[in-house]
C-alpha cells in the first residue's frame, strides 16, 4: 500500500476513535480472562454467524485471554423479542429474550437493534429508545456490561430497491437516538452507520451489502474492523520501525525477537501481539508495514520459508514497505473457520429445528429427547479448545536477501 493510502487508513482510525469518544464513558473498554460476550440483535448478529468477522477481530485483539462468544442474534427481532414469541403471546418475546440472556449467562452484551424500528421513522422512535432502555436495565441487572451499535447504512443497489437515501435519514435518526442513549446510560456506542462507507449511483466501489440492506461478507469484515477500532483502541495497522542500531525505534502490534545479520541478508524474528484480518479480496490495510534502516544500498526482496513477500530498495525499506501478506493471514483464516464451526454447533443447540417438539407446545411427543441437545456441549468445548489453540500468537522469521544483479 502507498504511503498515501497508509496515511488515510491511520487518520481514519483516528477519526473514528475520536466520533466514538464522545459518546463513550471514560472508562476503557477491555475483555477480560473469563469474559462471556452475548451478540444480542436482530438480522445483523444473526448472519454474522456465517462469516465470524467480528468474533475473530475481537479475539485477535485479546489473544492472550480466554474468552467464549455466544451469538444470540435473531433475524426480524427487536428490543421487546418480537421474533422470539414462538407460539406465545406477544408479551413473552421480552421474556424468552431474557432466558436467552440467562442461558448464555454474559458479563458483556453487544446490542444491534434498530434496522428494521427505522422503518417507522420518526413516530417510531420514542418506542425504540423505551424498549432499548428497558433491555438495558434488564442486561444492568445481570451485572453485563453493555455495548449498542448502531444499525449500518442502507446502500445503493439498483433502482428495483427503495431509495437507501430516503431510508438512510431514518436509520440516522434512530443512530443518533442510540447514541444519546448510550451517553445517557454512561455505555458504550459504535457507529457503524456514519463510519461504513457505502456504494452511490453511478459509483465503482466495491459494494458492502447483498441487497442494499444486509452485509456481505467484505461488510462484515469492514463492520468487525470498526468494531475493534472503537472497543479496542488501536491502529488497523501494525507497524515495526528497526533502527540502524537494530533495535526496536517503535513498534505497534508486532515484537521484535532477534536481528541477524549475514553478509547478504539480514533476518529479523518476530511474534505478532495481535492477528491481522485475512486480506479479503486485497484489502491488507490492517498488515504489517515494515521498516529498516541498516540495509546496506542495493535491492532486497523480502521472504518467508522461501515466500517472497515484498521487494525495493534500500531506500524503500528505509522509507517502509506495507505487505500484501503476512504469517498471520494464514492463522487468522484458520482461527476464523474455528469459531464459525463452533458457532454453527452452538446455533444448532440454542436453534433447533423442531424446537416446538422439543421444548413447545407439542414436546408431550418429542420433548424426551430434548436432552440430546445438551450433547452438542462436548464438541462445542471441542471447538473452544481448537480456537485457543489457534489464536496463539507464534514467532516466525522474515528474511531480507539481497538481490544480487546478473553483470554484463
Amino acid at each position: 500500500m502507498a504511503y498515501s493510502a497508509w496515511l488515510h487508513s491511520l487518520l481514519k482510525c483516528r477519526l473514528l476513535l475520536s466520533l466514538s469518544a464522545v459518546a463513550l464513558g471514560a472508562a476503557p473498554f477491555e475483555l477480560k480472562d473469563g469474559d462471556r460476550v452475548a451478540f444480542l440483535g436482530d438480522t445483523f448478529f444473526e448472519r454474522a454467524v456465517r462469516y465470524g468477522h467480528i468474533e475473530t477481530a475481537l479475539t485477535a485483539r485479546w489473544l492472550d485471554r480466554d474468552v467464549i462468544f455466544r451469538n444470540i442474534g435473531w433475524a426480524g427481532d427487536n428490543a421487546r423479542g418480537r421474533a422470539r414469541v414462538f407460539f406465545d403471546p406477544e408479551e413473552k418475546g421480552f421474556e424468552n429474550l431474557q432466558r436467552h440472556l440467562s442461558m448464555v449467562d454474559p458479563s458483556v452484551v453487544l446490542l444491534s437493534y434498530g434496522a428494521m424500528d427505522s422503518f417507522r421513522g420518526k413516530e417510531g422512535l420514542n418506542a425504540f429508545i423505551q424498549s432499548m432502555g428497558t433491555l438495558v436495565d434488564a442486561i444492568e441487572e445481570i451485572e453485563a456490561q453493555v455495548v449498542i451499535l448502531s444499525p449500518t447504512p442502507r446502500e445503493f443497489f439498483g433502482d428495483i430497491l427503495p431509495n437507501a437515501e430516503a431510508q438512510n435519514e431514518n436509520v440516522a435518526l434512530y443512530t443518533e437516538a442510540l447514541r444519546q442513549l448510550a451517553q445517557k446510560r454512561d455505555v458504550w456506542f459504535v457507529d457503524l452507520f456514519n463510519t461504513l462507507e457505502t456504494r452511490s449511483p453511478g459509483s465503482a466501489q466495491r459494494p458492502i451489502t447483498d441487497n442494499g440492506v444486509h452485509l456481505n461478507e467484505y461488510g462484515y469484515l469492514l463492520a468487525a474492523e470498526r468494531i475493534a477500532q472503537v472497543l479496542a483502541a488501536y491502529s488497523s495497522t501494525k507497524q515495526l520501525s528497526i533502527g540502524s542500531d537494530s533495535e526496536a525505534e517503535s513498534s505497534f502490534g508486532v515484537e521484535l525477537l532477534s536481528v541477524t545479520q549475514a553478509k547478504t541478508s539480514v533476518t529479523i524474528r518476530l511474534r505478532d501481539e495481535r492477528l491481522s484480518l485475512s486480506p479479503l479480496g486485497g484489502d491488507h490495510s490492517q498488515n504489517l508495514k515494515l521498516r529498516l534502516a541498516n540495509l546496506p544500498p542495493g535491492d532486497y526482496r523480502l521472504e518467508h520459508s522461501s515466500r517472497e513477500l515484498a521487494s525495493g530498495s534500500s531506500e524503500m525499506w528505509q522509507e517502509g514497505i506495507q505487505l500484501a501478506w503476512e504469517p498471520s493471514n494464514d492463522q487468522v483464516v484458520e482461527l476464523r473457520d474455528a469459531i464459525k464451526e463452533k458457532n454453527e454447533l452452538f446455533f444448532h443447540q440454542w436453534r433447533p429445528q423442531n424446537e416446538t417438539y422439543l421444548r413447545g407446545f407439542r414436546k408431550y411427543e418429542q420433548g424426551q429427547n430434548a436432552a440430546e441437545i445438551e450433547e452438542l456441549n462436548k464438541p462445542i468445548e471441542k471447538a473452544e479448545g481448537n480456537i485457543a489453540k489457534l489464536r496463539a500468537p507464534k514467532a516466525y522469521s522474515l528474511v531480507f536477501r539481497r538481490i544480487e544483479r546478473e553483470t554484463e
